[in-house]
């Protein structure tokens, strides 16, 4: 297998915006194709859960916009990030939006796309590893569990202006795992909808917090003590809930 890629094998041509998965935060993670555009473009707009040390492969004279935002603090909003994305793009810059994981998974990948293409930009869309793949590898290793459905849910309460309402009633007669992406700050509203469908309440959950990091730590509980487990172990986010 050949694995003499350049900056050209990308094609990153100017006036261009790349939308790249960073993976879920370790940068052995990371895929070839997002370190190339890392090195080739002449704008870096990123958000804040990327692992920084990414930044190191830009070129010298490349200009980075922090664009992290969290539930108690934004350092821009939408509207900025996608007027960011045109203005550069029309002035010939290389332009790379880097968002952590993949894009498509509740991310503003979609506004951001559907904005460019309003604005005629051209771009391009570099996947990434999730953090839930993370997340959910360290749970299959320790865990007999072999259920072949998965369901994917956000539990950020702004995204639900965005998203269809949760049918809870379908999750807990799936029998799927439900994997819960930003979902600590609403673990009680979440248990409480999941036992009011029916889920029993002795139901096992794991909490990994920042998956594929030095600084993983995988919490173990039950559905009906979940929210006093995660108030009294103080899990912060990032987070993935992994209800089994």
């Amino acid at each position: 297998m050949n694995l003499n890629y350049s900056v050209n094998n990308i094609n990153f041509k100017e006036g261009t915006v790349i939308i790249a998965g960073a993976g879920p935060g370790n940068i052995k993670l990371v895929t070839i194709n997002t370190i190339l555009a890392l090195k080739s473009a002449d704008v870096v707009i990123y958000d804040s859960l990327i692992n920084k040390a990414l930044l190191e492969y830009c070129k010298k004279n490349v200009k980075l916009i922090f664009a992290g935002k969290t539930s108690t603090n934004r350092a821009c909003s939408q509207e900025d990030i996608n007027e960011w994305l045109v203005k550069y793009a029309k002035k010939s810059k290389k332009v790379l939006r880097l968002k952590g994981g993949d894009i498509s998974f509740f991310s503003r990948g979609s506004q951001e796309i559907t904005y460019l293409k309003k604005n005629k930009v051209k771009f391009k869309i570099f996947t990434g590893i999730t953090s839930a793949q993370a997340a959910l590898k360290e749970v299959k290793e320790k865990s007999s569990n072999t259920k072949l459905c998965l369901n994917f849910i956000t539990g950020h309460k702004k995204i639900k202006t965005y998203s269809r309402q949760i049918n809870y009633d379908y999750l807990v007669n799936t029998e799927g795992r439900i994997l819960v992406y930003m979902g600590v700050s609403q673990i009680e509203s979440i248990r409480n909808s999941l036992i009011k469908n029916g889920m029993k309440k002795n139901t096992k959950i794991s909490i990994i917090s920042n998956a594929s990091l030095e600084n993983q730590i995988i919490y173990n509980t039950n559905l009906m003590d979940v929210t006093n487990f995660v108030e009294e172990n103080e899990v912060k986010p990032p987070s993935i809930i992994i209800i089994k």
